[in-house]
């Protein structure tokens, strides 16, 4: 793999998901790989637009990390049809659709051997350490992708070791790190794909986590998004619409930032019995971001049987989203409850 990401010639490609995982883990790869064009991405969704750049740039080497394109297996492999000689790493954590190592792909999964929850950027951490690179200054950053990503289970490990280089700073609620991740997502939340990029570059350039708790852009946004978070989450216990025998709690969201997402997080750490969906319906579709920290359902399952010809959906066992047509949403919920109640043992709901 060493190889490939760093022989290529010409216009290489790294794409990364527009969260505190993505960010971190393209940070990492960026600090040892030059040369290459980042480019930020909502999720695994392969634009015609997107593709068709693709195209016109004839990368020899497009990196994907924390997104699962697996699921887009088609309009890659026409893309590779088109685009002779180049080469795609991908380096994800998601329930994958579809293997893709080929002759031309390298798709890294820890799933492929085993049922764990391993964020892109400890995968990319442990890459770098395993190409020989001294990483110990930078598990910072991928504590903050574990943090991030709620990986507290499966990567405890990268949490201790980074306690021992920075006592005080990695455990419990309002550690410094867990500060920072929030700090990183609040620029994503406050300015979207541009907060993305502009996160980056500030992230590929710092060389410690006090750089990062004393950057005045994070420190703007943060403040900026945590006011409105709070104030959201202060509503659920009164507004949210309630399915008591299945245990699901949908509740109804107004805000002009990105904060679908965080919300249903920062709810399900405090109801982690409850299945939560916060919603946000914006023209003729809801977007739905699901958190469910009991585990004992798969959202990645049940999403993608419940949108099935009335949207998408997916993601992971206790974290995933959707886009429902509007028109749709009562179908929807009648699919979800049903499901609910069937592997609950309820015999009608």
């Amino acid at each position: 793999m060493k190889r490939i990401l760093e022989e290529g010639s010409g216009t290489k490609l790294l794409l990364y998901h527009t969260d505190v995982d993505g960010i971190c883990s393209a940070a990492l790869f960026m600090k040892f790989f030059d040369g290459y064009r980042p480019v930020p991405m909502e999720g695994p969704i392969m634009s015609d637009g997107l593709l068709n750049a693709m195209l016109d740039e004839k990368p020899s080497v497009v990196a994907a990390l924390d997104l699962p394109i697996d699921q887009e297996w088609k309009k890659i492999g026409k893309f590779l049809e088109k685009s002779e000689g180049t080469r795609i790493v991908i380096i994800d954590h998601h329930v994958p659709l579809r293997d893709m190592n080929s002759e031309r792909i390298i798709h890294e999964n820890p799933r492929f051997r085993e049922n764990v929850y391993i964020p892109a950027s400890v995968l990319v951490y442990r890459m770098l350490a395993g190409m020989g690179n001294d990483m110990q200054s930078l598990i910072w950053i991928a504590a903050m992708g574990v943090i991030g990503d709620y990986a507290y289970e499966d990567c405890a490990d990268v949490l201790v070791d980074c306690e021992k280089s920075y006592p005080g700073r990695c455990k419990g609620e309002g550690s410094v790190m867990e500060t920072l991740s929030k700090k990183l997502m609040a620029t994503v939340i406050a300015d979207g794909t541009e907060g993305a990029q502009k996160s980056l570059s500030l992230m590929v350039g710092m060389e410690s986590h006090e750089e990062a708790q004393e950057n005045g852009y994070f420190a703007k946004c943060y403040e900026r998004v945590e006011s409105e978070i709070a104030a959201i989450v202060s509503g659920f216990a009164e507004k949210a619409e309630v399915y008591g025998k299945v245990g699901l709690y949908i509740y109804a969201i107004q805000s002009t930032l990105n904060i679908a997402s965080t919300v249903s997080t920062r709810i399900a750490s405090q109801n982690p019995e409850k299945m939560i969906f916060v919603i946000k319906p914006y023209k003729d579709i809801v977007k739905v971001s699901a958190r469910y920290q009991k585990g004992d359902i798969s959202l990645n399952d049940l999403f993608k049987e419940t949108s099935k010809g009335i949207g998408s959906g997916g993601g992971h066992e206790k974290a995933a989203g959707a886009v429902i047509g509007r028109k749709h949403w009562g179908e929807f919920i009648s699919r979800v409850t049903a499901i609910l109640a069937e592997k609950k043992g309820i015999a009608s709901f």
